[in-house]
């Protein structure tokens, strides 16, 4: 049944819910966000993806470690010898030699300045060999040696392999 103050069809208007203006405004805001979200997603990869380019276009230091050596005095490595070859294309700086295991990370040796005074220069198709002695390292099997160039080329080989 109607109620006697309205005619067929001409009910009041509830008002349940936000404005359109409130509602519109809430919807630009989220669209704006995962724009910028996304803009910053991909750029980020774009310009990653720029830098890989670049690198590959110019060519890499690129090296492995063909054989690690080690001398023991009791139970302690008091040497190490580490035989690098560099198999790509642009020299090699060696900036760093680490030795590490799943706790602990022995520092062996670090230029202090890369650019002037790198550990070692690796030239192309070069083998070179790394002896480092007076060390004082726990002698233990599961040992990594790691040895990182300049521009960020890492190498691995487990001690002894």
């Amino acid at each position: 049944m109607l109620s006697q103050n309205h005619a067929a069809g001409d009910f009041p208007m509830i008002s349940i819910g936000i404005s359109e203006v409130v509602g519109a405004t809430i919807l630009l805001v989220i669209a704006v966000a995962l724009s910028l979200l996304i803009f910053g997603y991909f750029y980020g990869y774009l310009e990653s993806l720029g830098y890989s380019l670049a690198n590959a276009l110019s060519g890499s230091c690129e090296f492995s470690i063909m054989s690690t050596a080690f001398n023991t005095t009791g139970s302690s490595i008091t040497s190490i010898s580490i035989a690098l070859y560099n198999y790509g294309n642009k020299p090699c700086d060696i900036s760093g030699v680490y030795v590490l295991n799943e706790s602990t990370v022995y520092q062996i040796a670090v230029a202090n300045n890369c650019i002037t005074n790198p550990l070692a220069r690796l030239g192309p198709g070069q083998v070179l060999m790394l002896n480092y002695s007076n060390l004082n390292i726990p002698y233990n099997t599961n040992y990594l040696v790691k040895v990182v160039s300049c521009d960020g080329f890492t190498a691995e080989e487990g001690l002894g392999q």
